[in-house]
């Protein structure tokens, strides 16, 4: 796996009244998932406080496959999938403890100059570091649930 961020729990205030992790919470798990993975590159918290630049998510999509309960311990993959000058795209999986995922997510980030704001082309530094991960992250196949329609099971 190109990149695991920290051990995550299941909150709480998290669960629904089906007694599971709420679907919002997902997108919470995979987007805190990320942030290490982010900062490692060079986009973090004193990225945009140094630069006025940061991180916008165009889009994502989540896959939900097992149920989460409170108190699971996860951690978020991320691997990067294209890079391109002024965005990435990237797959990421949320993985149980146990080894099974719970769920996966594929997006579109954006590099977003805040003063505008509007889509903006990477430093040269942070590019040189996407572009380096990227390599890393090629190495492996892509998983074959990444870019697949939306549709029912027929």
């Amino acid at each position: 796996m190109p990149y695991l961020s920290p051990e995550m729990i299941v909150r709480p205030e998290w669960i629904d009244y089906n007694g599971h992790l709420n679907m919002a919470y997902y997108g919470v798990l995979f987007d805190l998932g990320s942030d290490p993975f982010c900062e490692d590159m060079g986009m973090g918290e004193a990225y945009l406080r140094d630069t006025g630049n940061t991180t916008y998510t165009a889009e994502f999509r989540i896959r939900y496959l097992q149920e989460v309960h409170e108190g699971a311990k996860l951690r978020a993959s991320m691997r990067l999938l294209e890079v391109g000058p002024k965005a990435f795209h990237y797959a990421q999986e949320l993985i149980h403890e146990d080894g099974w995922v719970a769920a996966t997510g594929e997006g579109i980030s954006l590099h977003v100059d805040q003063t505008g704001p509007k889509v903006a082309s990477y430093p040269e530094v942070v590019k040189a570091k996407l572009d380096a991960a990227l390599a890393e992250h090629q190495k492996e196949p892509i998983p074959d649930w990444v870019g697949k329609p939306m549709g029912l099971r027929k």
